[in-house]
């Protein structure tokens, strides 16, 4: 892990940051949890009362993330690790995809990320060293139908990422992504059934991804053993995005 163990999680409440927030913990970081609502947190907090800052945090907001990341930094140091989680999806065909839908999947899922990295890489330049870890999509790699607003914003995750690990490897500050497929988040399992059953039979592995697999691609990321890798999107899909 970097040696700055200070980390801010985006998202941090929902499946996959709730769990990124606890590795991280158990792996010996101060974590900052950004998230609109930190109701699964509460007993992690307490349990961590040293090392979790849970920061009302809307990452849509640039004054709202600013603010974030200044508490953060007062209470814990410099944040040299940030994991962009908050997202979110709707399945719709085009005609029925509206400005409404399109724009609350470009603003949480794309500009949320670009937000954050804007206001924490700063600091990352000042502390010599950095790792960004964005949370796209495998449907970012490899669009589907009624998909169109969620993996344009993906795409964009992934377009986004690989710019910023031009720009800031100069500054020992590495980006890349992780692309699950699908993760049955308490989020993805709402989702209609037949879509989770399309998504299930292109899936070679024959089963849906877990929270660990993404979790444990984050860790990877943030280790000695991911300390090369810049600009690179890991996908934990199972076979299911092959040539």
């Amino acid at each position: 892990m970097t040696d700055s163990k200070v980390a801010i999680v985006t998202g941090a409440a929902g499946g996959l940051g709730h769990a990124t927030t606890i590795a991280l913990l158990e792996n010996g970081y101060r974590v900052g949890g950004f998230d609109v609502n930190h109701a699964t947190l509460g007993p992690v907090a307490e349990e961590h009362p040293d090392s979790l800052s849970l920061e009302l945090v809307d990452v849509t907001s640039a004054e709202s993330i600013e603010a974030g990341v200044a508490r953060v930094t007062e209470r814990f140091g410099t944040p040299t690790t940030l994991v962009n989680i908050a997202g979110t999806n709707r399945i719709a065909p085009l005609t029925e995809t509206t400005e409404e839908i399109w724009d609350l999947l470009i603003d949480l899922n794309l500009k949320g990320t670009f937000l954050c990295c804007r206001a924490v890489v700063p600091r990352m330049r000042e502390a010599g060293q950095g790792r960004i870890v964005n949370l796209t999509s495998n449907m970012g790699l490899r669009p589907e139908a009624q998909q169109v607003g969620y993996a344009s914003s993906k795409a964009g995750v992934v377009g986004l990422t690989r710019a910023l690990a031009l720009e800031l490897a100069p500054d020992h500050i590495a980006v890349n992504a992780v692309a699950p497929v699908m993760t049955l988040t308490e989020r993805v399992a709402g989702l209609p059934q037949w879509w989770k059953d399309l998504q299930l039979s292109k899936i070679p592995f024959g089963r849906y991804g877990t929270v660990e697999d993404t979790v444990n691609t984050v860790l990877f990321l943030l280790s000695e053993g991911g300390s090369f890798y810049t600009g690179q999107v890991l996908s934990p899909n199972g076979g299911d995005n092959m040539p």
